[in-house]
């Protein structure tokens, strides 16, 4: 009777107890859910700006006229984008260090590689007809889709089941089938923005 009266005294307490702390669990689970989802937004920006910078020279070059108001276009996208790569890269310091080192030297290799090209879309002639749209062939090369194809490999490596295969092996690279996975979807973006610029 001692052990029937004991656990009477303790269903009162136990159930609400549960209750809450389910529900705690639940809002823990559904905050750290919506906080991967938010740094999952912010790492696709942070590559949607990469493969941006990599298309500004073909939007150079492919005005249609010199008219103030397209040069004025044209410089603020240029420095809109400049602003937004550096704040991706202020935003991925604060979050993963190791990661903005990748990402700091990925904007170096574009920068060495697409600055030519702006400066050099810049000297030519605006496009007067359709024909002239297509480039054959001018405009970045396969260096700056393996440069965005390792960050996005380490981004990767910041998500899922992922991340802690990362974290077992010491922070390294992901395996070499995730970098070509990643290789793949970003010649598949790039080239589908070269394909529209050929």
């Amino acid at each position: 009777m001692s052990v029937l009266a004991t656990s009477s005294l303790w269903t009162p307490i136990a159930i609400p107890s549960a209750a809450v702390l389910g529900a705690i669990v639940t809002m823990t689970l559904t905050r750290v859910n919506e906080a991967t989802n938010r740094r999952r937004d912010r790492y696709a920006e942070a590559i949607q700006t990469l493969v941006a910078w990599t298309e500004y020279p073909y939007r150079v070059r492919r005005r249609t006229d010199d008219s103030p108001a397209t040069l004025t276009t044209l410089a603020n996208h240029g420095h809109d984008l400049q602003e937004r790569l550096a704040l991706h890269e202020a935003w991925i310091a604060t979050e993963h260090p190791a990661l903005a080192q990748t990402y700091a030297a990925t904007r170096a290799t574009l920068n060495r590689l697409v600055g030519p090209l702006i400066s050099e879309a810049w000297d030519h002639r605006p496009t007067g007809k359709a024909s002239a749209m297509n480039l054959r062939g001018w405009g970045p090369s396969d260096e700056c889709r393996d440069a965005i194809a390792e960050v996005q490999c380490q981004i990767q490596n910041r998500f899922g089941l992922r991340r802690f295969r990362a974290w077992l092996r010491g922070g390294r690279l992901a395996a070499r089938g995730s970098l070509r996975a990643a290789r793949s979807v970003a010649r598949t973006l790039l080239g589908v923005a070269r394909g529209a610029s050929d």
